[in-house]
């Protein structure tokens, strides 16, 4: 039943109605790992995350809400026993590093495309999700430190500018990572290297622009000839890049070093700044640098009320007031609204199906308009015939000329 029901919850992305079936699937799985004796919920985290890692292999952007929905389930699934949850994300955590330190040795490129695929991507998602989704003091938290090895090791395995989307994947799985769990894990480093690219202040060269734009989330590398070249590219990885570090700075505004933190990143803005010739890029540089002087200097100013010494300081957040959200609340809010921005601006998408009859329902309505002008033609040439005659049964039998229509076969070659 359990092989049966996952299965299901694994189906095809263009079957019809897969999230109905996904969802009941689910709900079936989750039932029975409640309510079966106890070893069995151990077979229902093993199956349900092997068959995710299966069907992540590719991502694409009918594919992509699907990925997010099967990954939500593995959350849910893995929070409802930790104990149980920790023996099994133990065991896959490690699986990855294991992954990672084979590509760092032997550093060939089967190695690496091992390392910088989709399937190993998606896997660093999900078990990003299930330690962000429980970050009690639970052993689940114990693993935080490990997967954060394991990103900055993914991050900085091959520091090309090809490579930049997949980097900054790494750098919002660490600030989701950080959020969660009230701990300082810095990204700066990463999204500074960024502006050290010497293809931003070339000039970019024509074509390649794309009406929809580039879609970081769905890329993990940019293409190998004109990697950062075209201005598309460059618009969405300086984009990106500003939103994390703005993101970085929300984070760790109430830390009592957070004067000391932003010195290199407003630093490296101002030299940005003197460097690039787009003012698009200089307003997002100089909009950062205000918020780190705002902040720094309202830090200094509350950090200079505390009792307690520098080195006596163990909340992160020791400056926020009471009546203000927490780093994860914040970090929550703006994901939130991220997404909303996107979902309004994304362009409007059909599957494949859906896009395939479209096409064939024009290509049906064309060859329709064509007979129609023919018939018409042959109706003004016999226009004084037509009109001697009564035109009754005879245009009853008269075949149509109209095409068949849509071939509904599944032979593609058609």
């Amino acid at each position: 039943l359990l092989k049966s029901l996952v299965s299901l919850w694994r189906a095809p992305f263009e079957s019809q109605n897969d999230h109905v079936v996904r969802l009941q699937a689910f709900l079936r799985i989750r039932q029975l790992a409640l309510t079966q004796p106890f070893p069995f919920i151990e077979d229902c985290l093993k199956s349900l995350y092997l068959a995710y890692a299966k069907s992540s292999k590719f991502v694409s952007e009918a594919a992509l809400a699907t990925l997010t929905f099967m990954g939500n389930c593995v959350v849910e699934l893995y929070s409802l026993d930790l104990d149980s949850s920790y023996q099994h994300a133990f065991v896959y955590i490690r699986q990855l590093a294991l992954h990672l330190r084979t590509a760092i040795q032997k550093k060939t490129k089967e190695a690496f495309q091992t390392i910088y695929s989709w399937q190993y991507l998606n896997c660093l998602k999900v078990w990003t999700a299930v330690l962000a989704a429980n970050p009690g003091e639970t052993e689940l938290r114990s693993l935080v430190y490990p997967l954060t090895e394991i990103v900055l090791g993914v991050s900085r395995l091959l520091p090309t500018t090809r490579h930049l989307p997949i980097r900054l994947h790494c750098v919002r799985l660490l600030q989701q990572l950080a959020a969660s769990s009230y701990t300082f894990i810095p990204t700066t480093s990463i999204l500074l290297e960024v502006f050290d690219a010497k293809e931003i202040y070339m000039k970019p060269k024509k074509g390649g622009n794309n009406a929809q734009g580039v879609r970081l989330p769905l890329m993990i590398k940019l293409p190998k000839s004109d990697a950062l070249r075209t201005m598309d590219q460059l618009e969405a990885c300086i984009s990106e890049t500003f939103v994390l570090i703005n993101r970085e700075i929300d984070l760790y505004r109430y830390s009592a070093g957070f004067p000391e933190f932003t010195f290199r990143i407003c630093q490296r803005l101002r030299k940005f700044c003197k460097e690039t010739r787009v003012n698009r890029w200089k307003a997002y540089a100089k909009g950062c640098i205000d918020t780190c002087e705002r902040h720094s200097a309202k830090a200094i100013l509350d950090r200079s009320k505390l009792e307690e010494a520098p080195k006596d300081v163990k909340k992160l957040e020791i400056l926020k007031p009471l009546d203000v959200s927490c780093m994860r609340e914040r970090y929550e809010a703006a994901i939130a609204k991220e997404r909303r921005l996107e979902t309004a601006t994304k362009p409007e998408f059909a599957s494949s199906g859906e896009k395939g009859k479209k096409e064939e329902a024009a290509s049906h309505v064309t060859k329709q308009k064509k007979t129609s002008k023919k018939t018409k033609t042959k109706w003004r040439r016999n226009k004084d015939d037509v009109e001697a005659k009564d035109i009754g049964e005879e245009a009853l039998t008269k075949a149509d000329e109209v095409a068949q229509g849509i071939d509904w076969s599944d032979d593609e070659s058609k």
